[in-house]
């Protein structure tokens, strides 16, 4: 279900079903500016519906990612599978870190605390490993 999919809630989930976007596939499938269009609100914009699908993307690309740790990645720059594999580790150790001390991260974390050095590297050991595959 759509619903499952990182930044994707309850209530937009229920925006997104009468357009025919039903699940995490559909979502990904959709042309960005078509459905925001077509979902007609303000703040669903082509650029939001694109940081959705890459999120998706993320989550189901590389093993164990979660759908928060999809969103301090993209929020730091990194968008797909292959831009993490190909990062240096520290910078993308400390990408992720700023991003996360940041308003936005510190609100996608709901002021929790951000990843550690090792769960970072490990985003990355497990991008290489599907690329290496």
């Amino acid at each position: 279900d759509v619903v499952h999919s990182p930044s994707i809630g309850p209530k937009t989930a229920e925006r997104l079903y009468p357009h025919g976007i039903k699940t995490v596939r559909d979502l990904i499938k959709a042309d960005p500016a078509e459905l925001a269009a077509r979902l007609g609100a303000r703040h669903i914009t082509a650029a939001a519906i694109g940081d959705w699908q890459d999120g998706a993307r993320l989550v189901c690309s590389v093993p164990d990612l979660r759908g928060t740790h999809a969103q301090l990645l993209l929020g730091a720059g990194y968008r797909s599978a292959e831009a993490i594999a190909a990062a240096d580790a520290d910078k993308l150790c400390a990408d992720v870190l700023a991003f996360a001390a940041s308003a936005d991260g510190q609100r996608l974390l709901r002021n929790g605390d951000p990843p550690d050095v090792e769960r970072i590297k490990g985003w990355l050991e497990a991008a290489r490993s599907i690329k290496a595959a």
